[in-house]
């Protein structure tokens, strides 16, 4: 996860800004009659400052490379603007919640608590300073935390509601081929040893035309459960297409692959779930990378050639691919 915004939210922090100067400036300095100078270069500054950011994308992503400068200033900018208007320090610090609720879309705990715990730190140190009651500054506080760690929580729960939507198969609720596919690509640009397992329910078809696609159904998301099953918590279980599913092992070598695939083979033969179900078996092809390929077209390739193999063979079967095959 990115220490920082993605740019979709740095942009999107960049508007609600210079909205929120839009909004409130105007207001501000209709408050009285005669502000004093250094309200007006705060006004001007805040405003150039936040349409530069907005209309100039790329300075935006320059600053937010290394630490989050926009959101320094934005700090910078609020706590001077209470300082020079003591009248109105309470509402003003309203303005705090912009920047904590930016680092809160981060999705990162600490930096949301470090960025309250600033903004909590520069109000209070205000508010001491020029002698105002504390208890409203205590509430606003309160205010604060409860917002940032409130916007984290819903942050997280529709990332992990999206990444399940666009990552899980609906049917037998293991990952789909879109993630698998992501997983391949970054275990072969990272370049870390791995078996991929390829396997295909033997007779499907017979099933689907002989008793229906409801018991087709059934029987996948039996398989399914086998897989996470006889699987380790850091090998990653797909379905691969219609009636074939896909296990990548991480640092795991051909040895390793094939007790696993024979473990899952065995399992769907003796599961009391699939008795009922004599015909179904599998047929599984076993590739390791870097051994075998060297880019995620060629392992799928090897083991795809490796489980047709054990088709060949009679089905029931666990092929591991060599070259001579």
């Amino acid at each position: 996860m990115p220490l920082f915004l993605p740019r979709q939210g740095r942009c999107n922090t960049a508007f609600l800004r210079l909205m929120v100067c839009v909004l409130f400036l105007p207001c501000f300095l209709l408050m009285e009659a005669a502000l004093p100078a250094a309200d007006i270069y705060l006004a001007a500054v805040a405003f150039i400052y936040s349409a530069m950011l907005f209309l100039l994308p790329r300075v935006n992503d320059f600053l937010t490379v290394i630490i989050p400068i926009p959101l320094l200033a934005d700090f910078a900018l609020i706590t001077l603007f209470i300082i020079y208007n003591s009248k109105y320090v309470y509402p003003l610090a309203g303005l705090y919640l912009l920047p904590v609720i930016a680092l809160s879309f981060q999705a990162r705990p600490f930096y949301t608590f470090l960025g309250t715990l600033a903004a909590s730190s520069l109000y209070l140190a205000i508010t001491t300073h020029k002698g105002l009651p504390l208890l409203p500054c205590i509430v606003q506080i309160m205010v604060f935390f409860i917002t940032a760690f409130f916007t984290q929580f819903l942050v997280n729960f529709v990332h992990n509601s999206y990444f399940q939507q666009a990552n899980q198969d609906t049917l037998t609720k293991i990952h789909n081929r879109r993630y698998f596919n992501h997983i391949l690509s970054r275990m072969v640009r990272t370049r870390v040893p791995f078996s991929l397992i390829l396997l295909d329910v033997d007779n499907f078809k017979l099933l689907n035309d002989t008793q229906g696609h409801h018991h087709g159904d059934y029987v996948l998301k039996v398989i399914a459960s086998i897989l996470k099953e006889c699987t380790r918590g850091s090998d990653v279980v797909a379905r691969y297409g219609g009636d074939e599913f896909a296990v990548i092992l991480p640092q795991s070598g051909k040895d390793t692959a094939k007790t696993i695939a024979e473990r899952i083979r065995n399992n769907v033969l003796t599961n009391p779930k699939l008795l009922v179900y004599p015909h179904i078996s599998l047929s599984l092809g076993i590739a390791s990378f870097p051994e075998d390929a060297s880019n995620e077209d060629d392992m799928l390739k090897k083991a795809d050639e490796a489980m047709y193999r054990a088709k060949d063979y009679g089905k029931n079967y666990v092929c591991v691919y060599t070259p001579d095959q």
